[in-house]
This record gives structure tokens, sequence and C-alpha cells, in this order.
């Protein structure tokens, strides 16, 4: 766990109004900013729906499958540097569009807070201490990369990670809350589910680890959504551990064992790395961060880097989706166009062209 994390939890769960950092980064609690504000929204509406798809032209599109690319994806994508001191929050994000257009990013993380007063999710990192946004709407992060993949529909799938930040109190019902805020903007047929997945298989699982993943061409101009959680609300969300039967979101695995397994989330990718290229190579989806910490990035450390890539990891999460300076420090992957072949479960004559071609990407 990122010394962030518990950061995190103390200052934004504790009871105790005068929680301090012993940098002196963080003062009495009730002198705080609140933060941003937000109008309670209007209600839910329908997605917009989209015209059926045209082939793409990708010309693997037909062998290639999900489990097949590598791609680059941001840490709290939609993050802002925070207003206190404290080093591991002192890094920021361009908007998600320009992450889509410009930097290669096909994989965005997100974190909602249940908002009581809206009966909405809101975006950001920790109450009141870290709070700057690019998208404060859970449903505006997500306008945002559906206008994007709308544009740009050759795309291979989106991506999307959720830490639900509600801890024990998120509850199934708070969960199915927010995939009714997810299909407001994206319609079932826009999302790669869970039960497309498993198809007839008895569990998510068993059809892993037999039939694999979708094709590229059968996901292209889609998201897939997966839950970071090991708690509570992975434990309401899988039916306390045994399927995800119904669902919208994939959720992070237990184990390889687990009957739901399909996406596992492995954040030390220098220690985890053999755990990583052996769950790559049964064919679960793996993401892992690029960074054995935001000081190593900063530094030019690339050593987290070139084990994540290495290892096969799917996802490999970054705080530098751009250089900071000039010749600074970036995730790039390597050939990728941006993405790239698995370097672990690929087939031979795979191409990141045949991935994903920036020719391909409009209509």
């Amino acid at each position: 766990m990122r010394r962030e994390w518990a950061l995190a939890w103390a200052l934004g769960c504790s009871q105790d109004p005068a929680v301090a950092v012993t940098d002196g980064a963080v003062g009495d609690a009730q002198d705080a900013p609140s933060g941003p504000t937000v109008q309670c929204p209007a209600p839910l509406g329908a997605p917009r729906e989209r015209a059926p798809p045209r082939p793409s032209g990708h010309p693997l599109d037909d062998a290639l499958r999900l489990n097949h690319l590598q791609a680059k994806a941001t840490h709290n994508s939609y993050h802002l540097r925070s207003r206190f001191a404290v080093p591991e929050w002192d890094y920021a994000h361009a908007p998600l569009t320009t992450q889509l257009e410009s930097q290669g990013v096909r994989g965005i993380e997100l974190d909602p807070h249940w908002n009581v007063d809206c009966g909405r999710f809101e975006v950001y990192h920790v109450l009141r201490f870290d709070e700057e946004t690019t998208c404060r709407l859970f449903t505006e992060c997500l306008e945002e990369v559906r206008r994007w993949s709308d544009a740009h529909p050759g795309h291979h799938p989106l991506f999307i990670q959720l830490e639900p930040k509600d801890g024990d109190a998120t509850t199934e019902a708070r969960l199915l809350a927010l995939e009714r805020e997810a299909l407001s903007v994206f319609p079932r047929a826009l999302v790669l589910t869970p039960d497309e997945v498993r198809g007839t298989s008895q569990t998510l699982r068993e059809a892993v680890l037999s039939r694999g993943w979708p094709t590229l061409g059968a996901a292209r101009g889609r998201v897939l959504f997966y839950l970071n959680d090991s708690g509570a609300p992975r434990a309401a969300y899988t039916r306390g551990g045994t399927s995800l039967d119904g669902r919208l979101f994939f959720a992070e695995a237990s184990s390889v064992e687990a009957p739901y397994a399909a996406v596992l989330i492995l954040n030390g990718q220098v220690r985890e790395r053999d755990a990583i290229t052996a769950a790559v190579r049964q064919g679960f989806l793996v993401r892992t961060f690029a960074e054995t910490s935001l000081a190593a990035g900063r530094g030019g450390d690339r050593t987290g880097l070139e084990s994540a890539l290495s290892g096969g990891a799917h996802i490999v999460s970054t705080d530098f989706a751009a250089p900071e300076a000039p010749g600074g420090y970036v995730v790039e992957i390597p050939g990728g166009t941006p993405s790239r072949c698995n370097p672990v479960s690929a087939p031979s004559g795979c191409t990141s062209l045949a991935v994903e071609d920036p020719s391909r990407l409009g209509r």
C-alpha cells in the first residue's frame, strides 16, 4: 500500500478534528478549506445511443483479443495538485480529453464519493484536504470520456478503474447507484460486462481460462469498468465473493482462484513481477503501477516501469503521462501507437497498429 493511501485514510476518515501531518503540511482540519462546491445536478437521463459500428479496418480484429494488448493508464486521473504541501499529492493530470487525445492514455482511474445531499457521486481524492479535480461529478468525468469515444470509435477498449471512497458504508445499493450513473452516460451496449465475457460458462474465471476475452473487433469503441476494492464494497458487489452475474463492473479479484476472477490489481510491479506474468499467461487482465513511488518517478527511476512493461501487465498506471519538464521522466508504451502487443500474451504476427491504428480511429 502506498503511503499516500494511508495518509488519505488518516486525513479523510479520522474522527479527530485536529489530525495533522508530522511535517506540518496540514494543520487543524477545521481551518481547512472545504474545496469546490457542486450544485445538485439534474436527474439522470437516458444515455445517447450510438449508431451501429462500422468495421474499423484493423487487420487482426478477429484474431487479437483484449488480453493481447498493453496500454498506458493514469493514477487518480482527475487529480490536480493539492493546496497542502503533502509530497504524495504533488502531481497533476491534464483533463481526461487531453490524456486520451494527445498523451496516449487508454485507462483512467476515478474515485467516486457519495454526496448524500444530492444523491449523486462526486470524484476527488480526499475530502477537504485533496479535492482539486478536473471533473467534479462522476457523470461529468464519464461524459468527457464518452465524447472522445464517440469521436474515435475505432479505439481499443478503454479501461475505467473505480475506487469507491465510502469505505465500509459502501453497500450493494450504493454500488448499484454507481452503476445507474455509469449507464446514464454509457448504454450497456458500449460497456464490456462480466456477463458478456462469462457467456455460457459456469463462472467468469472458467470463461477467462477456457474461452478467453472478446476479440478486439467485438470490443472496439467500448469501455470496461472494474472496481478497485478489497473490502466490504467488493464483498457486497460480488455477493460474498461468489459471482458478478448481472453486474456492470468487473471487480478486483482476491485471487486467481476466485470464481469471479478476471481482473487483478497487482501493484508491486517489482516484488510481484512473477505473479503478474503468471496471471497474464493464464488469461487474466492485470493492472499495476509504473512507478515504485512518486519520488522515484520524479527522480527518473525506471525500475518499476521496466518491470511492469516486461512482466506483461495490461494496464500500466502512472502519475507521469506527460513529462513535468522537457526531457523529464514520462511513461510511454515502447513502440505503442499508443498501445502495443503484450510482450507476454500476444500471439506472433501482432503489431501495435493492429491493436490500435491512429488513422483508423474515426468514423
